[in-house]
């Protein structure tokens, strides 16, 4: 008896799935603004991530340089260079994007 419910049950739930069922979307602009302003949103965070390491890298490098601590100042550029490259890349992706997509 179990076994026949747990078969039945498996069998709907296949059924179900494989099935296809249409899907009632409105259009293409609508879920292409959806991702832009996920995008927006998360470029956004990013850039502004990569702002505090910016200046925690600059006030690091500025601490080191009274000490002469050599590993301080390589930790600091390595913070700086990250913070550069997490402020350019949001705003390099959609660039790149456009040059890709306008190739023929």
């Amino acid at each position: 008896m179990k076994n026949k419910f747990l078969r039945t049950v498996l069998l709907s739930f296949l059924f179900t799935i494989t099935c296809c069922m249409p899907v009632f979307a409105v259009g293409e602009e609508i879920i292409q603004t959806g991702f832009d302003v996920i995008y927006s949103i998360i470029a956004a965070v990013v850039s502004s991530i990569g702002a505090l390491l910016l200046l925690w890298g600059c006030f690091e490098w500025a601490q080191s340089l009274n000490t002469q601590d050599g590993a301080a100042q390589s930790m600091a550029f390595k913070r700086i260079a990250a913070g550069l490259i997490a402020i350019l890349v949001p705003q390099l992706i959609p660039i790149i994007q456009n040059a890709i997509s306008s190739t023929p």
